[in-house]
């Protein structure tokens, strides 16, 4: 072996898990020198026996031998330190971690490429792309103490929440310099793609080491640096390293709450045109930013083409842009891809801003924020026809931020008949608090509100309409799409009035309102009307009522309300002045209740009982969340299978039938057995007389079919997609339990059902009883995720298997009638070769005994006395 520039040195090179180890010639061996992996600038193999490597700028040269045609050695050095190296980064080629390679002939470099594409099929990466491989490879690299915990974490709760994103919150309990290895590891690691490094505490060698990170990965994707303290100069060295790395597949980027100024604005315009993926999303939110800076920006976004179809999500807010910002302008009127926009707190005027938006962001265009920001800089100016025009032509806007803006009377009443135009968009939520709309606005509200069909949620906070907010109140009630209404501070006189319109729309037998938020209004007795109207609603989920010193009276009322109440699952109840008295009353009262999940801990009245009585306080709370746990975990366990009770259905109907057996089987040895038809009659007979006794369990055979299918269920894999998805598939599901279901009746009344039209017109009995609406599968995705939909279709498969058991006995009886009246020589009675009746099996016959009306959910108000419906109960008590 030979330095160049050095003395000549003997010897062969080892490799170690992270290093080169240069042995001398002498005896005894020892390690002369080592070098990382990482530190490899150059390979080269001119000659076949020998082999440089340049490490730190110095050239160290292996020779092998004499003989220069001769590569075999030096072959395996190379093959050797490409496994070393590829064992830590399996997923990276050599040729990105050595920058230069030069092997003399091609061939020779060829050959280890398909050696090596045989190792790599049987290499294990390990978890996380080989993430605590490379951890350890990075602390020797920089001489820092390997920590186990930090591999733990991600070999297991990394691996286990199956995220691509590495957060350095997860590990700030470590000190800064302990940190630079876990940024190193992301150099050659391509399982993350993202890199979160908000509100923490980073020394200025971590965020080069992120830098660093830029400069060499291919896998990061997604950067968030917010809150981190930092200024201009970063944003200047990104640039500088994102032009290094031009293969860099960064797209997101987040600055947020970090003052990097104008000065760095400038600096992000370049690094924007060297993103080769476009960029996607763009934070840069409390920035210290003005117009000027925004402009830059806005700027750079106009001349990068890709922007227009990549850049999905802007969030500017909380800058002072004011109104100078044209080149933002042209960007939002050019057509783009931009879902989310946020640019409140900028001191942009509103009215000129519709201009842009309506020409380059209707079509996709989700999120809107533009709270915060004055509507006009001039007095009782009316709208512009643009406003009036976004607001009618928007296809996709679900949220409309326009809170603080001091809307004028005109400009709100363009907004609400510019949504009411709307055919697009559909469950749009709008927030138009703290406006100040005063009694002009109010009457606005009046007499628009309830056409904006459009509108699910909306939020009227603290705007002084006073005793004006009574009729709005009502006329949001006859708004048929409202299903949220947010109206806190809203009441600071004609509380009553304006309380007694609340209570009649939760009166209303056809109210729909799902959430009502009326906080602090301290609205102390002038609550208790609206308490009291809990009981009986069957709409509301989510209560807000903070806020209003409702006192232990109104605890006490509300208790009253939740023990009959089974539809609210959230009620919000801090700032009351409830005391030790008011939350025993809770606690009572959530033993009976089912339905409440979620009561956010109200620590402000809990302090000061806290104070007065500890252990007391300590016990009705911990009763308290015990109780809300109980009604989580009961959700739950809905999803448990049913057990069925053997000879549940013996009841009088089964009963009956088996009576009517008896009488049979006696008629049987009574009848006179010298004729052909007489062996026809009781071969017919004895067959429906086996029917009859495999029909006794019949619904427990149909149960196990069901919960067969239970088995790798074929909903659970269609949650996630579009409702329509989910609804055909539940559809699908219930036609094949059906068929298995018809198929286990065949099989267990074959004499019976060989008839096809009887099979067909079963069919078509069950297929009124297995229908599942299409807005029930989209609540439930949205709220619960599908434990209703599972729930759902485990009580469809229950009435189906009680529709065809019903009918099925009803049908076995009514032919073993037939069968017995032929025996004891009742005339009236249809000889067997004649077809018998199907009035019981047609859809208009079906409800004879109340099988079409059987509900699971509603069975405890049937007037039907059979004993399906009473099946119908214990399996809802049950479930």
């Amino acid at each position: 072996m030979s330095f160049t520039g050095m003395a000549r040195i003997l010897g062969h090179p080892v490799f170690s898990p992270c290093r080169i180890l240069l042995l001398t010639a002498k005896v005894p061996t020892k390690i002369d020198c080592h070098f990382h992996y990482l530190e490899i600038q150059a390979l080269e193999s001119k000659r076949g026996n020998q082999l440089s490597l340049t490490i730190n700028d110095k050239v160290y040269s292996f020779l092998t031998g004499d003989d220069s045609t001769c590569s075999a050695e030096v072959d395996n050095m190379i093959s050797a330190l490409n496994n070393a190296i590829r064992n830590i980064f399996p997923t990276v080629p050599l040729q990105h971690i050595i920058k230069k390679i030069d092997v003399i002939p091609n061939t020779r470099l060829q050959q280890l490429r398909d050696l090596e594409a045989i190792a790599s099929s049987r290499r294990e990466v390990g978890p996380c792309g080989g993430f605590s491989t490379q951890y350890a490879c990075m602390c020797d690299y920089h001489g820092m103490t390997y920590r186990e915990e930090v591999a733990w974490d991600v070999d297991n709760i990394y691996v286990s929440l199956n995220t691509r994103e590495l957060c350095l919150k997860d590990f700030d309990y470590l000190d800064q310099k302990d940190l630079i290895p876990i940024i190193s590891a992301l150099e050659y690691n391509t399982w993350f793609t993202k890199l979160r490094a908000n509100q923490v505490k980073l020394s200025h060698d971590n965020i080069d080491r992120i830098l660093h990170v830029l400069r060499k990965s291919l896998n990061l994707e997604e950067l968030y640096l917010d809150n981190l303290g930092l200024k201009a100069d970063f944003v200047n060295k990104l640039g500088s390293v994102l032009k290094m790395n031009p293969a860099s597949a960064l797209h997101t980027i987040d600055l947020s709450y970090n003052t990097i100024e104008d000065k760095g604005a400038i600096y992000l315009s370049g690094c924007i045109s060297r993103l080769n993926k476009g960029l996607v999303h763009l934070n840069v939110a409390h920035c210290g930013l003005s117009s000027k800076g925004v402009n830059h920006l806005a700027a750079a976004l106009n001349n990068n083409n890709s922007v227009l179809t990549t850049l999905t999500y802007l969030n500017l807010c909380g800058n002072s842009l004011k109104d100078d910002i044209s080149n933002l302008h042209t960007f939002f009127s050019n057509p783009n891809a931009l879902q989310h926009i946020d640019i409140s707190g900028t001191d942009v005027i509103l009215e000129n801003l519709f201009g842009a938006l309506v020409r380059g962001c209707t079509t996709n265009l989700v999120h809107l924020n533009i709270s915060k920001n004055p509507f006009s800089s001039k007095k009782n100016k009316e709208a512009p026809i643009s406003f009036k025009q976004f607001f009618s032509t928007t296809l996709n806007l679900k949220f409309l931020n326009m809170s603080h803006c001091k809307l004028p009377q005109e400009a709100l009443k363009n907004l609400l008949l510019g949504l009411a135009c709307n055919e697009f968009t559909k469950e749009m939520s709008l927030d138009i608090s703290n406006n100040g709309l005063g009694s002009q606005g109010a009457h606005v509200l009046e007499s628009c509100v309830h056409g904006v069909r459009c509108i699910s949620s909306l939020d009227i906070s603290d705007n002084n309409m006073d005793g004006d907010l009574a009729n709005v109140v009502l006329a949001i009630s006859k708004n048929k799409s409202l299903r949220h209404l947010q109206m806190g501070r809203s009441m600071k006189k004609h509380m009553s009035t304006i309380m007694d319109s609340v209570v009649q729309i939760l009166q209303d037998d056809e109210c729909l309102l799902q959430t009502l938020v009326i906080s602090d209004c301290r609205l102390r007795s002038d609550m208790y009307n609206l308490l009291n109207a809990l009981g009986d609603n069957k709409s509301l989920e989510t209560l807000d009522i903070s806020g209003n010193l409702i006192g232990d009276s109104g605890a006490r009322l509300l208790a009253k309300a939740l023990q009959i109440n089974n539809k609210l699952k959230t009620v919000v109840i801090d700032r009351n002045n409830i005391t030790l008295q008011g939350y025993h009353d809770l606690a009572y009262a959530l033993e009976s209740n089912r339905t409440v999940q979620y009561i956010p801990f109200p620590i402000f009245d809990v302090t000061p009982c806290m104070k007065a009585n500890t252990e007391k306080t300590d016990g009705v709370m911990k009763k308290i969340q015990d109780l809300l746990n109980r009604n989580v975990t009961l959700k739950r366990n809905l999803l448990k299978p049913i057990p069925l009770q053997p000879g549940f259905l013996l009841t009088s109907k089964q009963q009956a039938l088996e009576r009517l057996v008896a009488q049979t089987q006696e008629a049987i040895k009574n009848s006179a057995l010298d004729s052909i038809m007489s062996h026809n009659d009781i071969n017919h007979a004895t067959g429906v007389i086996q029917d009859a006794e495999n029909s006794k369990q019949l619904l427990v055979r149909l149960q196990e079919v069901a919960k067969h299918r239970d088995d790798g269920h074929p909903v659970e894999a269609k949650l996630q997609q579009a409702a329509c998805d989910i609804h055909n598939s539940i559809c699908d599901y219930l036609q094949i339990t059906t068929d298995k279901m018809l198929k286990c009746c065949k099989e267990q009344c074959p004499y019976l059902l060989h008839d096809e039209q009887t099979v067909q017109e079963i069919k078509k009995a069950c297929k009124n009883k297995k229908q599942i609406p299409l807005d029930f599968i989209t609540t439930c995705i949205k709220q619960q995720a599908g434990v209703d939909i599972m729930n759902r279709v485990r009580e469809l498969n229950l009435m189906v298997a009680a529709q065809l058991s019903e009918q099925i006995t009803d049908e076995v009886y009514e032919v073993l009638m037939r069968s017995y009246k032929i025996l004891v020589g009742d005339a009236s009675a249809i000889r067997i070769d004649s077809p018998p009746r199907r009035s019981r099996l047609s859809s208009s016959g079906s409800s004879r005994h109340g099988a079409s009306d059987i509900s699971i959910t509603d069975s405890s108000h049937q007037s039907d006395h059979s004993p399906l419906v009473s099946f119908g109960v214990f399996c809802s008590k049950t479930f």
